[in-house]
């Protein structure tokens, strides 16, 4: 089916009211953090940002199909910088010494975006211009098809936009309209007319908007991708947030969601850069700090300020601790609906299988105990493994709490389904991940629970801060509490 071209949209109220309080709380928790680490840790805090704008400028010309480039030269060029001797000719369909042109083009853009924020420049057609000149500096050509259908390479014009019509045939034979070249320059101009509109709207919601809308002009012969993929890090980075670096294993996805907002729903785009942006928030949180501020400082300095800071680190660190509150909220509602959950199944398969299946559930925390003996440190195992996963770290200084769910009948293995609430970030953050797991085996100790193969029940973990309102975000956890629980289920199944 061909996509015609139509103006760019404004905003529908719909979208306005995409909900994006989980990212929101969380970035409020990140500043606090982020206070503490440009203290303590500047250099962590810069290397983090500095490997995030490489990685940036790798995956955006990936997702283009510009270049390949293996994964493991991919970490080694993020980690140490956009040097051709660290290429091999075999990790690339690009000569090292192009790739790392090209590769650096693509951080100097990065660069200009942190220039225009740094120095409050305004987002303007000339800015854009320039943009889309870094980025594609060293690319020369540009594939098209001339008046006899055959391929033919033009050359690129950089900074310029498109003087000719550049609509992709897909490979269903449909054709994709993008704005014709005589009405680029009245888009450009309406796009910016209505990003200064927006400039409050969230910055997740409008960074979504305004990369979408800038696809949908598609105003330069090549290089829109990429472009529209830095304007947007430009709205999130001047709002204090994280560039979105999309990588090539969500290539599908994110292209999926770009034809879902072409034909007016702008959520899944909006949800996949809010996911994007909280996975980097809480790696962002796990950084370890450098230095911390030492106590015997503490006591030769004048016992009145002295105590007038030991008072503060204490009123910050109460104030970061009320996610404990959030969390022990959310158990106790987790604890109820895994209850109705574990016995909607065990009464499904009696009535299926006439198999009786019993169940259990049980809570864990600091002040919560089994047959008298503690059981805060229960699943620490499975937890630092689920966290290794996606780069966090668990801090189990402060308070751990979980919810078990077991289902057990005659001769069959056991299931058992654990979330875990568990502090992220070296330091107190005040912010909490929530993950699932589950743990199919035929025997179980209850005062220290076997360590056995887990299985990961979600892909994304879910969030809370010391901000949150667990009447607001319960209803969000309870959802992802099913669809966890649901998998966890269909694997007991697959074994049965």
């Amino acid at each position: 089916m061909d996509i015609q071209w139509n103006p760019i949209a404004p905003l529908s109220e719909q979208d306005k009211n995409f909900d994006l309080n989980d990212v929101d709380s969380l970035k409020s928790a990140w500043i606090e953090v982020r206070a503490n680490l440009a203290e303590s840790s500047p250099s962590n805090l810069e290397n983090f940002n500095e490997r995030l704008a490489r990685q940036w400028s790798i995956e955006t010309g990936i997702l283009e199909r510009i270049y390949d480039l293996d994964r493991g030269t991919t970490l080694v060029l993020i980690e140490r910088g956009f040097i051709a001797d660290l290429i091999d000719r075999s990790s690339t369909d690009k000569d090292p010494t192009e790739l790392v042109e090209i590769l650096r083009d693509h951080k100097s853009a990065v660069d200009l975006v942190q220039d225009c924020v740094a120095n409050a420049r305004p987002l303007t057609v000339g800015f854009i211009n320039q943009l889309h000149s870094t980025l594609t500096r060293h690319q020369e050509t540009v594939d098209g098809l001339d008046q006899f259908g055959d391929s033919v390479a033009f050359p690129l014009r950089h900074g310029a936009f498109k003087e000719l019509p550049n609509n992709p045939t897909r490979p269903d034979g449909s054709v994709h309209e993008y704005c014709p070249p005589l009405h680029v320059a009245s888009e450009m101009d309406n796009l910016l007319k209505l990003y200064n509109e927006y400039i409050n709207i969230n910055p997740i919601l409008l960074a979504s908007w305004l990369h979408h809308r800038f696809t949908q002009i598609h105003p330069y012969q090549d290089g829109n991708g990429r472009v529209a993929r830095a304007l947007a890090n430009l709205v999130l980075v001047k709002n204090q947030l994280f560039p979105v670096v999309i990588t090539r294993d969500q290539r599908p996805q994110y292209i999926e969601t770009l034809e879902q907002a072409d034909i007016g729903n702008l959520s899944p785009l909006t949800r996949l850069f809010a996911d994007i942006e909280k996975k980097t928030i809480l790696e962002a949180i796990s950084l370890p700090v450098d230095s911390k501020p030492s106590t015997i400082v503490l006591e030769d300095v004048a016992d009145a300020i002295g105590s007038k800071l030991r008072r503060r680190k204490e009123e910050i660190a109460q104030k970061l601790r009320n996610v404990n509150a959030v969390a022990e909220s959310l158990q106790s509602s987790a604890r109820e609906y895994m209850d109705s959950l574990a016995q909607n199944v065990s009464s499904r398969l009696s009535e299926a299988a006439n198999l009786r299946i019993g169940k259990q559930i049980l809570c864990g925390g600091p002040s919560q105990l089994y047959n008298n003996q503690p059981t805060e440190h229960w699943y620490h195992f499975q937890v630092i493994k689920t966290a290794q996963e996606t780069n966090h770290r668990v801090n189990f200084n402060e308070s751990h709490y979980f919810v078990r769910t077991r289902l057990s009948g005659e001769s069959m293995p056991w299931l058992t389904f654990v979330i875990s609430f568990h502090h992220i970030g070296e330091d107190l953050s005040g912010v909490m991940e929530i993950t699932a797991f589950a743990e199919i085996l035929y025997s179980a100790t209850e005062v220290d629970p076997a360590i056995t193969d887990q299985i990961k029940c979600m892909d994304k973990p879910f969030t809370i801060t010391y901000q949150d309102d667990p009447a607001i975000v319960r209803n969000t956890f309870l959802d992802w509490v099913n669809e966890s629980f649901t998998l966890a289920v269909k694997k007991w199944g697959d074994v049965l």
